[in-house]
């Protein structure tokens, strides 16, 4: 029910959007329409519980970061996030949670994409 929450609030800004936006027809709105249908159905696969899981983790995973940055230890912050990014990546859950945005970008315009290893390098994580 939440993942169903969360796709309808993704796609009703969108639908609002198109149906002053000139250039989509109906048509255009109809293959959207599947598209999102397809993320829905992609977001069902997904399991909920180590979802919730990783985003525990995750939320341990800040609180130790922001604790390294306030002592000072930049470095092991920047460190200990990115082997927690790498080991993210690898989750089975966040590749399906990626391939689900995949079709959502094929949907929606400008939907943003998941943080990597790149962006990571040119910022620091204790400067977010």
């Amino acid at each position: 029910m939440k993942k169903l929450f969360c796709l309808v609030m993704l796609v009703f800004p969108t639908i609002a959007y198109s149906q002053n936006y000139p250039g989509m027809n109906q048509g255009d709105m109809q293959k959207m329409m599947q598209q999102m249908k397809k993320v829905q159905q992609c977001m069902e696969g997904i399991d909920q519980s180590q979802l919730n899981d990783l985003q525990m983790r995750a939320e341990q995973m800040k609180r130790e970061i922001d604790t390294l940055c306030a002592q000072g230890s930049r470095s092991k912050a920047q460190k200990t996030a990115l082997s927690f990014s790498k080991e993210i990546a690898k989750d089975p859950s966040m590749n399906q949670m990626r391939k689900c945005g995949e079709l959502a970008q094929g949907a929606i315009p400008n939907v943003p994409t998941m943080y990597d290893e790149k962006d990571m390098a040119s910022k620091h994580v204790c400067d977010q």
